[in-house]
């Protein structure tokens, strides 16, 4: 093909005489086609129209173009007045900043002289240009165009001719050259935009969070980088089943999972023949799944349902990968920066009906309930019921206030479990405050753990006269720093390590089945003041002194009511009696023994364990 341009270009550098410029001169080539705008990488097709006056045997077209802008993909005659004139040679070449194009209409024998009839408006052939560009948003439009342009392309270099009557004629005798039409607007791409849509957990805490695609071309390829917060969910993998990339084939798929989140990388077109398969343009294009997994909360029906747990999904670039990778489109075969819509993945609580199981824990000072005084130790007791099933085991797990003090020397107490007998028990006794989970206690209880494995279980207590039975006691004492009259509680919780680094839960063994929607039921202390009073002021008028001696008698004898009988109780041996007033004015007048503490001068506590009431005065203290 090079020769016959070599050979036509010879021809046309015939010496261009008066009446060859009469025969040709007049003719006109326009750039037809522009002012249109292409965005992103579009592409625009241009012509070349001819307006002649007389016939034409042939032409040479050259045209430069900015080729940091625009590449010029195809130069053709297809369609033209060039092909339907049976052009016998038509040599069409595409060079860096130009193209040219030379035609010899009749070049081959048996030489018929065919020609472009003359006339205007004749389309002598068709390029088309495309976008090489991607501007920003915010970028200004770019404008560029197409020249006729002399003596730069080719070699020997070519020049716009037409000819006829066997001459040239060019831009210096007569050729018209009209590019002011070949105006090419490049505008910014209409953004594409990546959008996660919110995943919901199921029932198992498993779930996916689809990947959708909103973009104005056709998809060669994406990248996807999404992040979550580690501490809250589990990213388990990143696939594309029943997507548009996998309903289109993608040749290349790259997948990396992290602790907070991962990345996919997509080219659809990637293997031999290389097809050109692309996702078309649309909106709500389905690209991808990022699947996830977290921990279901479960709640019993009947309570109040936890709120819940709620993710943030996020499209962040540059945290994964070496060298880090950014969210693209790739269009065109360029980058697209998207739009990015975030979104979230959220696990509902699910409601499990409620086994007939119960638990209690209960606290209980001296046959006083759940009332005690700062410094008083009672125990802390565990109950079960159910009416229909033989348990195995128990883990029960609780959380406490931290001024209380539980000990960890378990006491069956005669209970159901200890005449059951059983083979494996382990309290464990959190009362750090400092480690950043407050205070906790696990009790395990498994009955048959040990050969020859006969299978003890606890009873049924639907045949029993009790609606409940006792497990076992633990040792409680209200601290010293403990509020006054205040409940300090007692709580099942779940998800707690104790003094180890495994997580337990509230769990019943039934038919070797773990159990957990079963009701428990909370327990509390309640810190109430402590009585206190002056030894002898049995008047309770915070002195002692012969009134008191007259009291002691008149209660004993006349029945006169009494505020503090600890107060009345001189000689501190636990009893009202005579005995009482004797010892009180011995005190006084007769240089007798002091009475014992708390004493006739200060207010305190009775340090000694009987059964008098307790005081019901004013003088009270935490």
């Amino acid at each position: 093909m090079k020769s016959y341009s070599i050979a036509f270009i010879a021809m046309c550098a015939l010496c261009i005489s008066p009446a060859a410029v009469m025969a040709g001169g007049g003719a006109t080539f326009t750039i037809s086609g522009g002012g249109v705008t292409v965005q992103g990488t579009g592409s625009a097709d241009f012509g070349i129209d001819m307006d002649s006056p007389s016939d034409i045997e042939g032409f040479v077209i050259a045209v430069s173009f900015d080729d940091s802008l625009v590449a010029v993909t195809d130069v053709s005659t297809a369609g033209t007045v060039t092909e339907s004139s049976n052009a016998e040679l038509v040599v069409p070449e595409i060079l860096s900043g130009g193209f040219t194009l030379g035609c010899v209409l009749d070049a081959a024998a048996p030489f018929d002289g065919q020609t472009i009839a003359a006339g205007s408006g004749l389309r002598l052939m068709n390029f088309t240009a495309q976008s090489v560009v991607v501007l920003d948003q915010a970028d200004p439009n770019e404008v560029t165009g197409f020249a006729f342009t002399d003596g730069t392309f080719n070699n020997p270099p070519l020049s716009n001719i037409v000819v006829s009557g066997g001459l040239s004629i060019g831009a210096s005798n007569g050729l018209s050259l009209n590019d002011d039409l070949g105006a090419l607007s490049i505008a910014p791409p209409p953004p594409a935009t990546l959008t996660i849509e919110n995943g919901v957990a199921d029932a198992s805490g498993n779930g996916s969070a689809r990947i959708l695609m909103e973009n104005a071309g056709e998809t060669q390829g994406f990248v996807l980088s999404v992040t979550h917060p580690a501490a809250d969910l589990t990213l388990t993998g990143i696939d594309l089943t029943g997507s548009e990339t996998e309903a289109t084939g993608a040749e290349f798929v790259v997948v990396d999972v992290y602790a907070n989140g991962g990345t996919v990388g997509v080219v659809l077109d990637f293997e031999f023949p290389f097809d050109g398969q692309t996702i078309g343009a649309g909106s709500n294009l389905h690209i991808a799944n990022y699947n996830y997994s977290d921990t279901v909360e479960i709640y019993i029906e009947g309570e109040a349902a936890p709120a819940d747990q709620i993710a943030a999904l996020t499209f962040e670039d540059s945290a994964f990968g070496s060298p880090p990778l950014n969210n693209v489109v790739v269009t065109g075969g360029l980058s697209i920066n998207p739009d990015l819509n975030d979104g979230n993945f959220s696990t509902p609580p699910v409601a499990l009906p409620a086994e007939d199981t119960e638990l209690w824990v209960e606290a209980d000072f001296d046959g006083n309930g759940n009332s005690a005084y700062l410094g008083e130790t009672g125990d802390l007791c565990f109950y079960y019921a159910d009416e229909d099933d033989n348990i195995q085991g128990f883990t029960m797990t609780l959380c406490y206030d931290c001024n209380l003090e539980i000990g960890s020397a378990w006491d069956y107490n005669g209970s159901i479990v200890e005449e059951v007998g059983v083979e494996y028990l382990a309290v464990q006794v959190d009362s750090d405050d400092t480690d950043g989970d407050g205070c906790e206690l696990i009790v395990a209880i498994l009955l048959d753990a040990l050969p020859p494995f006969d299978g003890q279980t606890l009873p049924q207590t639907a045949d029993l006269n009790e609606g409940r039975l006792l497990i076992g006691c633990l040792p409680v004492t209200v601290g010293m720093g403990a509020p006054c009259e205040t409940d300090l509680l007692i709580e099942w919780c779940n998800d707690i390590n104790g003094t180890g680094s495994v997580n337990l839960y509230n769990n019943a063994v039934i038919n070797f089945n773990s159990i957990q929607n079963f009701t428990r039921n909370d327990g509390s202390v309640f810190v109430v003041p402590v009585p206190v009073f002056q030894r002898g002021d049995c008047n309770s008028d915070d002195k002692v002194d012969l009134a008191d001696s007259a009291t002691m008698l008149a209660n004993q004898f006349n029945g006169l009511d009494i505020l503090c009988a600890d107060a009345c109780d001189s000689n501190d041996d636990g009893q009202l009696n005579m005995a009482d007033s004797v010892y009180l004015l011995n005190w006084l007048f007769k240089f007798g023994p002091v009475p014992s503490a708390p004493g006739p001068f200060n207010d305190g506590a009775d340090p000694t364990e009987d059964d008098l009431p307790a005081c019901a005065g004013d003088d009270e203290g935490c």
